[in-house]
């Protein structure tokens, strides 16, 4: 277990949080709940072999992490009440029907993510095993990915911590290439394959964004007839994505199919 977080960032970075209101209304949200747990902030390891710089480089890194987070929080909260509101009581188990092609997809990975992770993005336990549970697998890595190349687009979303317009994240990801990069387990190799993913999966929340916001003003999105290929330019690169709509299944199927997913990437 590590004493210091593999996340470095800019100086001139740390300013332009330091001067983002919505940045430091959710830090002031945070000190508060942090102030009113019963139990210490740090874990007992991290309390002791952490200095006193280093757990306020935590507690920064945490915070950008629950920034991070809560937009994908409140999309995915949005997007189960209007898929509620429009689905048939007897579909109401399956949300993601509602949707379709990529945004179904996008839905139900951020339901399996969500909830498998729960504790984490709540961000509510040791703020140093938040910041190091990132490198903890595939999906945690790609999800904090998605997060950074989305950070600018959810400025229209209701924010519950703040209605100010938060900061994009560029410079987080590439804290998070560098570090996966850095990282003995996973290393250099790994980061272009989760890179590419990750765009896969960032227009794909695009499309689940817009397909609300069709739901919302009372035009339902057409059903695809077929399967649709296209070229979609994605973040810091130029990629193909087929998509393929998912067949009606239980969100176990899927969590299942996440999980055989980061075994597959385990072993290689």
């Amino acid at each position: 277990m590590s004493d210091t977080s593999p996340f470095h960032i800019a100086r001139k970075d740390e300013e332009n949080l330091e001067r983002n209101e919505a940045f430091q209304a959710i830090r002031d949200h945070l000190k508060r709940q942090e102030l009113g747990m019963d139990a210490p902030s740090f874990c007992s390891f991290h309390r002791h072999a952490c200095s006193t710089e280093d757990q306020a480089v935590f507690r920064l890194h945490r915070d950008i992490i629950h920034t991070l987070f809560l937009p994908l929080f409140v999309l995915h909260t949005q997007a189960s009440q209007i898929a509620s509101r429009t689905l048939p009581s007897q579909r109401a188990s399956e949300p993601e029907r509602a949707f379709r092609g990529e945004a179904r997809s996008a839905y139900a990975w951020l339901h399996c993510i969500l909830t498998e992770e729960h504790d984490w993005y709540m961000t509510e336990r040791c703020p140093a095993c938040i910041v190091l549970h990132i490198l903890h697998s595939e999906p945690t890595i790609r999800f904090v990915a998605v997060a950074c190349m989305l950070s600018d687009r959810f400025q229209d979303l209701e924010l519950a911590a703040t209605k100010q317009q938060l900061p994009a994240f560029d410079f987080w990801l590439d804290a998070l290439e560098s570090a996966v990069r850095e990282d003995p387990f996973w290393g250099h190799a790994f980061w272009p394959d989760i890179e590419y993913r990750a765009c896969g999966l960032a227009d794909a929340v695009k499309q689940l964004m817009l397909q609300c916001r069709e739901l919302q003003a009372g035009n339902p999105p057409v059903q695809p007839a077929s399967s649709v290929c296209k070229t979609t330019v994605s973040y810091r690169r130029e990629t193909t994505v087929c998509t393929i709509p998912l067949k009606p299944s239980s969100f176990a199927r899927k969590q299942l199919r996440m999980t055989r997913e980061e075994q597959k990437f385990l072993l290689r």
